[in-house]
């Protein structure tokens, strides 16, 4: 934007707030005393002596609102116009570049002429230019006018792809019957993959059996399968799915967006090596394995005979007590890592059924985000790839030589089967070996740059704004723990688990609800935590074990601790019961006495007759015209031995 401004272009921008003459104008700069701002007014050198320049932010509102608005204006339009001319130019390059060697060749030579011209038309007259180009190249000058046109408008460095002569390429095709065609192309597009002459030769056959007239030569109708079908295609049908899909490029994921910690991924794998097991049988162990997105360091390690979530659950306990919480934990949806001991109370699991009163799984309860990959896709798992150096720096070294299977079931070597690795000799040399593949250095990756993945997680672990949740003691036992719901039986609020039963007196408050307790699946006898269904901890429950039906020192000892447990229940009603009956009966107010008038009866001797003067036919007198009088008769009981008056 220009800013700063002498007193004839102020008088040319003719705004009304200015004056329009200069004289009027240098009037009206004096009485502003636009000349004693020395910060905003300078002289510069111009038409062989100097002049004012006056900046912006002297002058009126309104004046400054116009130039700040215009030359937004201009700016946006400037911008438009250099859009249009870089599209222009990306389309003019678009077509050079794919169009045929001789055309581009032709288009050098045009060129060529052209800038001849330009540098004879800086010394001599146009015509003249024109006769001396056309007499040294051999174009005519018709020709040159017509080239001149073709880079008007254009940018100099644009001109090479503005002279490119039209193309129009290939256009006449040879006539091939429908018939023939449809034949040749279903025969080629099979999935048992014929050769394109074995699929041609069928088709000529019956072409000239059923008359469908000439067709095409061989190279003909496979170049015209390759463009109308295209390669994509030809390989999805002959090849199938996996084939096509390789064809498409891999997504290239940043791992800078992360930070050490923040994300982490996880998978199993199951060694291609024979060991043997402390029961004596014999099989390949399988390895679940945590890793930091980041970095590419591997976080922790589980090896067991098969992919479960036990194994599963003590992988993710082993990464948080080391290094802490994630952020975010990538695995496919296996049943390993969807269990509910896993990610139980997750939204949106695809697997397994989700009640809304399951316990909340490992991963739920730490709020860590769970994104389900595709299996088997390495792309997706960067731990696969630290698997694939798994197999050959572990399952082919050379310590375990005789123990090693072969990657397929053909790929078997010589020495099969010829030696199995104890399990505990197989544990330490893995973690040996994945503490090898965490410190080697010369790491060709995006964030390692030559060094080690170990190297990478360090530095990034130990700067200021990377802040990672450590665990506290409860979350590690969490995790270290199993979980489920199980209801308390309804009395004394047992549970059930395995065939053993567990019990604490708090569990009697909460008889016949669903509780969720968390266990260590490797030894039940321990003590369960009780959990409500909402995380809200109970208390630990030991366990009943059943003990011999003739054993007397169990029988003496149960019997001393139901003993402890009444005593300490007639501890707590005698701490908390502390009247007896009588007193409290004693604390109970006598009623108060009931102080109103009878109301009066209007229409009746209200002289009663001392209880003592009243016979008994008085009464039954009295009792009959009552009765009648409430039915609405005269008399009700007519009395055989009462006369008439009496």
């Amino acid at each position: 934007m220009k800013e700063w401004y002498s007193i004839a272009e102020l008088v040319a921008l003719k705004h009304a707030s200015l004056p329009t003459e200069k004289r009027g104008m240098q009037r009206f700069a004096d009485d502003h005393r636009w000349n004693a701002d020395l910060n905003r007014s300078r002289e510069v050198a111009g038409n062989g002596g100097t002049r004012k320049e006056y900046h912006y932010t002297l002058f009126p509102a309104l004046v400054q609102a116009h130039i700040v608005t215009t030359a937004m204006i201009d700016e946006v339009a400037a911008k438009e116009v250099d859009e249009r001319e870089d599209l222009r130019s990306q389309s003019l390059w678009y077509r050079f570049q794919t169009a045929p060697k001789g055309n581009r060749t032709k288009a050098e030579q045009r060129l060529e002429a052209i800038q001849q011209l330009m540098k004879l038309r800086e010394t001599q007259p146009d015509t003249v230019a024109m006769v001396m180009v056309e007499a040294k190249t051999g174009t005519p000058q018709r020709t040159l006018y017509r080239w001149l046109d073709l880079i008007a408008g254009e940018r100099r460095s644009d001109w090479m792809a503005a002279l490119l002569p039209e193309f129009a390429g290939r256009t006449a095709k040879a006539e091939c019957d429908r018939r023939a065609w449809d034949m040749l192309v279903s025969d080629y597009l099979r999935s048992s993959q014929p050769t394109f002459a074995s699929c041609y030769a069928r088709m000529k056959e019956a072409a000239d059996a059923k008359d469908w007239g000439a067709v095409p030569s061989k190279p003909t109708l496979k170049r015209r399968i390759d463009e109308e079908i295209g390669a994509a295609a030809i390989t999805l049908a002959r090849k199938g799915k996996s084939a096509a899909a390789q064809l498409y490029p891999a997504q290239t994921r940043d791992k800078s967006v992360f930070h050490a910690m923040e994300a982490v991924n996880a998978d199993g794998h199951v060694f291609d090596v024979f060991v043997q097991y402390d029961d004596g049988s014999i099989g390949r162990p399988c390895l679940i394995g945590f890793q930091d997105i980041y970095s590419g360091m591997v976080l922790s390690h589980r090896m067991s005979r098969t992919e479960n979530k036990e194994t599963t659950r003590l992988a993710i306990a082993d990464m948080i007590e080391s290094w802490g919480i994630p952020e975010h934990v990538y695995f496919d949806n296996g049943r390993a890592f969807m269990s509910k001991w896993i990610t139980g109370g997750m939204k949106h699991r695809f697997r397994f059924k989700v009640k809304e009163e399951e316990p909340k799984g490992v991963l739920t309860q730490l709020g860590i985000t769970v994104h389900n990959t595709t299996p088997y896709h390495g792309q997706a798992k960067p731990i696969e790839r630290a698997w694939k150096d798994m197999v050959d720096r572990i399952s082919r070294h050379p310590a375990l030589d005789g123990a090693y299977t072969g990657n397929t079931i053909d790929a078997k070597p010589e020495n099969y089967r010829s030696r199995a690795i104890p399990i505990e000799e197989f544990r330490k040399f893995v973690a040996q070996e994945i503490m090898r593949h965490n410190t080697r250095t010369d790491r060709n990756t995006q964030m390692a740059k030559g060094r080690s993945f170990a190297e990478v997680f360090k530095e990034n672990l130990d700067r200021p704004e990377v802040v990672v949740q450590r665990a506290t003691a409860l979350q590690l036992q969490f995790c270290f723990l199993a979980g489920e719901g199980k209801a308390a039986r309804r009395g004394n609020g047992e549970i059930h688990l395995s065939g053993n039963r567990y019990w604490c007196e708090k569990l009697i408050a909460h008889a016949g609800r669903k509780l969720m307790v968390r266990f260590d699946p490797e030894n039940l006898h321990d003590d369960l935590f009780i959990y409500t269904m909402d995380g809200v901890f109970i208390d630990r429950a030991p366990c009943i074990e059943a003990e011999g039906f003739n054993d007397a020192e169990a029988a003496r000892e149960h019997a001393r601790l139901k003993r402890q447990f009444m005593k300490a229940q007639r501890e707590v009603l005698k701490l908390g019961r502390l009247l007896t009956p009588a007193q409290v009966a004693a604390q109970i107010p006598d009623p108060e006495p009931l102080q109103f008038e009878l109301p009066k009866v209007v229409g009746l001797n209200t002289s009663m007759p001392a209880p003592g003067e009243l016979s008994t036919k008085d009464v039954d007198q009295a009792f009959s015209r009552g009765l009648a009088a409430s039915m609405g008769v005269s008399s009700i009981f007519d009395h055989p031995n009462t006369k008439s008056g009496e």
